[in-house]
């Protein structure tokens, strides 16, 4: 259960989590665990887990001594929930608070905002909340056929679904059709809500949106040959090994799909 709420320190036992650049100390350890690290470091709260406290804090370089430092793809592959969201929540929040350090307006530094994850400036009182980063993706549908488009950034050698982030003035809806057309040239249909996902991998604020669709029984796709390397229609029953991890929005709406057939 996510909160942004520290009436108290953090005790003993609750558990916590440590951000180093792009990668977290595993396992979790308890704050009684943590005394070597002194009073210097700020505890930011993530909300609770089985009626126990956990806490974030980011550390400005990796301490072999404390145990084991693992990039976020790594331990949600191995955690299960809530584990895993706590552990992505816990980079998006450090992550955040790294990068938005002074005032975008006057570069005065900015202070904390109690009981939120947010910031004011002292200097000209601007109040700069966590954004947050919609992004869409879909999975399209042709008969017994899902598209699969790889990428020519990020994780080229995986097939995966298109999708893109929300524009200023923009609906999630408009933003799967604009999207899908940019990308691969195609109109889809019957567009459903299917589920969102957090995505840490992405940055601080990023929020999958993820749906299902349909395209025209003769419909090829286009790519862009900007962001897309390569899109192919692939029957549900013989789809590849080089899909997106299991703990993925995009792996979930794939799976859907194939369990639809």
């Amino acid at each position: 259960m996510p909160d942004a709420v520290a009436v108290v320190p953090p005790s003993p036992s609750d558990h916590c989590v440590l951000v180093a650049g792009r990668r977290l100390l595993t396992p979790f350890p308890r704050h009684a665990d943590l005394s070597a690290l002194g009073d210097d470091v700020t505890w930011v709260p993530l909300g609770a887990l089985d009626g126990v406290r956990v806490w974030a804090a980011g550390l400005p370089e990796k301490i072999d001594t404390l145990g084991r430092w693992r990039p976020w793809p790594a331990v949600a592959a191995t955690l299960a929930e809530p584990l895993a969201a706590l552990a992505g929540r816990a980079l998006q929040i450090v992550t955040w608070r790294r990068s938005h350090r002074y005032c975008g307006a006057c570069a005065t530094e900015l202070a904390d905002v109690p009981g939120e994850h947010a910031r004011r400036c002292p200097g000209c009182d601007l109040y700069v909340p966590m954004q947050l980063s919609p992004a869409v993706l879909t999975a399209i549908r042709r008969g017994e056929e899902i598209l699969l488009v790889k990428h020519t950034y990020g994780p080229t050698e995986l097939w995966a679904l298109v999708a893109g982030f929300v524009e200023a003035g923009e609906s999630l809806e408009e933003a799967v059709h604009r999207e899908v057309a940019e990308e691969v040239g195609l109109t889809v249909s019957d567009l459903r809500y299917f589920g969102s996902q957090p995505w840490a991998m992405s940055g601080p604020g990023v929020v999958l949106t993820g749906f299902l669709a349909t395209a025209a029984p003769d419909a090829e796709p286009v790519i862009d040959g900007k962001e897309l390397a390569e899109a192919r229609w692939w029957p549900l029953r013989e789809l590849p090994d080089a899909l997106p991890p299991a703990y993925s929005i995009s792996r979930w709406l794939i799976d859907a799909a194939a369990k639809a057939v």
